[in-house]
C-alpha cells in the first residue's frame, strides 16, 4: 500500500498554520482542493485527523501521533533539495561540519586550513552547536562531519555512523595567577567555597562541576557570574576574580602565557573524548575522507570509539 504523499504534504501544511485557510494561501492551493485531499486520505485508511473548536482546526490524538514523523518527512525532503541545490551551487564538492565550541574555536580551524590548502574549490561551511545538536545534524543530514564532547550524547540510535577518538580532553580548575590558590593542591571542599565564574546552566562543564560536589559530597558553589561564552567566562577569570572549570585544550594558551594558573584540587580528574563522526566511511565522498585523515593525523588516537 502506497502512502499519498501529497495527501500527506496537505495535512501536514494545515497542521502547521492552524487552518484550511491559512495553509491554501501557503502553498496556493485552492481551500476545497485541500479540504478534499484530507478527506479523502481519512476516508482511504479509516482515520480523523483534524477536529473543529469553535472556529478553530485541531489536531485530533492520532492526528498529533502522526505529525511528528511527518514532519520529520518533510524536513528530510528538505535537506534532500538542499543536497541538489548544492551539487549545482558547488560543482567541486560542499563540506558540511558541524561542533561544539571547543572544537570549531580550537581544532578544526587549523584542520580545515590545511583541507583548503589541498581543495581550494571545495565550499566548507562550519556550524557551532552544543554537543548533542552537533550528533543530531549529522543524523539529520544536515552535516557531513560533527566533531564533540561525547559525554553529553543520548541520542541511541548512532549504530549507521563511524565514530573515532580524536583526543582526550582533560578540564581543569583555573584562577589568576594572583588567586591565593594559584598553583597549590587542595581539598574540593575548599575549593566549593570560592566564587565560581562558569557558562550558562545547560552548559557541559556547569554540569560537571556540580556532579563532582553531588560525587563527593561537598555542597555546589556559588556561580557569581554567568557568561554565555567560554572566552568571556576565562577573560573575567583572568581579570583576578573567582574560579572557573573549564576545558585544558581551551585554557593551557592562557597557562603558557602565565594568565592564568591551574588548581590542582585532591581526587578530582575529569576527562572528556573529543570524537569525530560521520556515515559510513565507504558512502563518503573522497574529499571528506581526507578531511577525516588530516583530523585523525593532527591529534594522537588513542583508541576507536565504536557504535
Amino acid at each position: 500500500m502506497s502512502i499519498n504523499l501529497h495527501a500527506m504534504m496537505l495535512f501536514y501544511h494545515v497542521a502547521l498554520a492552524g487552518s484550511v485557510t491559512e495553509a491554501s494561501k501557503r502553498l496556493n492551493i485552492s481551500q476545497p482542493a485541500i479540504s478534499a485531499q484530507i478527506r479523502s486520505f481519512e476516508k482511504q485508511y479509516n482515520v480523523i485527523l483534524f477536529e473543529k473548536k469553535g472556529r478553530n482546526l485541531v489536531l485530533t490524538a492520532f492526528g498529533q501521533k502522526l505529525f511528528k514523523p511527518t514532519e520529520k518527512l518533510f524536513n528530510l525532503a528538505d535537506q534532500i533539495e538542499v543536497m541538489i541545490e548544492d551539487y549545482h551551487n558547488h560543482p567541486r564538492g560542499k563540506l558540511r561540519i558541524t561542533g561544539n565550541y571547543l572544537a570549531t574555536s580550537v581544532l578544526i580551524p587549523k584542520w580545515a586550513s590545511l583541507f583548503k590548502q589541498k581543495y581550494p574549490e571545495v565550499e566548507v561551511e562550519i556550524s557551532t552547536v552544543n554537543s548533542q545538536h552537533a550528533l543530531d545534524r549529522l543524523m539529520n543530514y544536515e552535516a557531513d562531519i560533527a566533531i564533540f564532547g561525547n559525554g553529553e550524547i543520548t541520542n541511541p540510535n548512532t549504530q549507521s555512523l563511524h565514530c573515532i577518538e580524536l583526543y582526550r580532553d582533560e578540564f581543569k580548575f583555573v584562577v589568576a595567577p594572583s588567586h591565593k590558590f594559584a598553583n597549590k593542591q587542595i581539598s574540593i571542599e575548599e575549593m566549593m567555597k570560592e566564587p565560581f565564574i562558569m557558562r550558562e546552566e545547560g552548559s557541559i562543564t556547569r554540569k560537571r562541576l556540580f556532579e563532582l560536589c553531588k560525587i563527593n559530597d561537598v555542597s555546589a558553589p556559588k556561580i557569581e557570574l554567568q557568561f554565555n561564552g567560554l572566552n568571556e567566562t576565562i577573560q573575567a577569570v583572568v581579570a583576578g576574580y573567582g574560579v572557573s572549570f573549564v576545558s585544558s585544550l581551551i585554557a593551557s594558551q592562557y597557562i603558557q602565557r602565565r594568565e592564568l594558573a591551574v588548581v590542582d584540587v585532591i581526587g578530582v580528574r575529569f576527562t572528556n573524548k573529543i570524537v569525530l563522526c560521520s556515515r559510513d566511511k565507504n558512502s563518503l565522498e573522497g574529499f571528506i575522507r581526507d578531511f577525516i585523515l588530516i583530523a585523525q593525523k593532527d591529534k594522537p588516537v588513542e583508541e576507536n570509539v565504536s557504535h
